[in-house]
């Protein structure tokens, strides 16, 4: 069997991780940081940087392992090693996306440069030098804005700001302080109403797009976050899934993608549809069971094959019916019960389930979209059992915490004392 030298530069991702280990195929060596060095086996081959995001870091990295165990491919499956691993594909000359490319897909300001000048709908957006710009971008965007980080994942470090005094406000908080001091670019965007949000996620070889499945989220990600978090899949013939599926194609083509998987979303306003963010890796959450059960497509073994040079054949059958994928959540604390796997696979419309969060877990605050106890993925015939299956579940499944107070969380309904 050959072997093929794989790096894989990571932080947070443990699916990936895990996937190119158990593949006999690929001779693998690693970058990460320390908190995630438990991801990999005894005898996997390591380099510890401070952080994926420093460039210099993980370039000189690089080079102590090719002295060791040369590689041809740079896998990078997390939102903050992306950059990184185009660096290293332009830097060493190697084939998949190059720095350009991952920069633009992770990058926000560039990605919404990118869109708006290929004539795409985004909010209008300004680049902020520092926190203290917000105030000049809201002369030209209106008041409130929305500010965050330009680079890196997860709703935390997305903050609405209604004026100029909540600003002062909202910036003085200690959970704040990682936002306020981290060393990446902000910038802010006009806050828009939204109706609705859709996701949808791609396959893309030889800068076609083989696959696209479109879904729409129970409610906007900004606003769900501490509470319930899913999505369900729209019919193939649907008026908006073929929009949005023809956003993606064009955001595909402006941003220069030849080979990935893409995980896009989109935002309904009253007026208009406006293009969220892409990534060029699978989706978090339950999104890559939901699209594996309903499509038979699995996101992140096509993920590794396209980003290791092998060819893959994505095929779909049309679908009239909705998968749904349902992120149950998980309030900061620690863990005193909690709801089992089988109880809710006894649900008649539950596909799976699994419970990532165990009694004596603890989680401090605050929580982002990252952060859930779980997920359960449902199918639902037609519309109108999309209700009447979430409710099911949210009937079903209760966790306990303690810490700072006794809390009981049903799956829909939020903290109740």
């Amino acid at each position: 069997m050959t072997m093929a030298g794989v790096l894989l530069v990571n932080s947070n991702c443990r699916t990936g991780a895990r996937l190119l280990q158990d593949r006999p195929d690929v001779r693998l060596s690693v970058i990460t940081i320390e908190k995630y060095r438990h991801f990999y086996d005894p005898g996997t081959d390591v380099e510890l940087v401070d952080s994926v995001a420093d460039l210099t870091g993980v370039r000189l990295a690089a080079l102590r392992i090719r002295e060791r165990h040369p590689f041809d491919w740079v896998v990078a499956p997390s939102e903050w090693s992306v950059q990184a691993g185009g660096y290293l594909r332009s830097y060493l000359g190697l084939p998949g996306p190059g720095y350009e490319v991952a920069n633009a897909f992770s990058n926000k300001f560039v990605m919404k440069q990118k869109l708006a000048a290929a004539g795409l709908p985004v909010t209008a957006f300004r680049r902020l030098e520092a926190l203290g710009d917000t105030v000049e971008a809201a002369r030209h965007l209106g008041w409130p804005v929305v500010v965050k980080r330009v680079c890196g994942g997860g709703a935390g470090y997305v903050v609405v700001v209604r004026d100029a005094d909540h600003l002062r406000e909202v910036f003085a908080e200690d959970s704040r302080a990682a936002m306020r001091t981290a060393p990446f670019p902000l910038m802010a965007e006009r806050m828009v109403d939204i109706e609705a949000e859709y996701h949808c996620d791609g396959v893309v070889v030889d800068g076609q797009v083989r696959f696209a499945a479109v879904s729409r989220y129970f409610a906007p990600v900004l606003d769900s976050v501490g509470g319930v978090i899913g999505s369900y899949t729209l019919p193939d013939r649907d008026p908006e899934a073929r929009l949005i599926a023809d956003l993606h194609t064009q955001v595909v083509d402006a941003l220069g993608l030849h080979d990935g998987v893409t995980h896009l979303e989109v935002l309904k306003s009253p007026s208009e549809y406006l293009i969220g963010e892409i990534a060029c890796r699978p989706g978090g959450g339950g999104i890559t069971a939901q699209i594996r059960h309903q499509y038979g497509v699995d996101l992140w073994d096509t993920f590794l094959d396209l980003a290791t040079g092998i060819g893959v054949d994505v095929a779909r059958a049309p679908r009239d019916d909705h998968m749904i994928q349902y992120m149950l959540p998980r309030p900061a604390g620690t863990v005193t019960a909690i709801t089992s796997r089988d109880e809710l696979l006894r649900l008649d419309c539950v596909v799976d389930a699994s419970i990532t969060t165990h009694v004596g877990d603890t989680v401090r605050g605050p929580v982002d979209s990252s952060t859930y106890a779980g997920v359960v993925v449902m199918r639902a015939a037609t519309a109108g059992d999309i209700d009447r299956s979430i409710a099911a579940v949210d009937a079903a499944f209760h966790i306990d915490v303690t810490d700072p107070a006794r809390t009981t969380v049903p799956a829909g309904g939020g903290p109740t004392t």
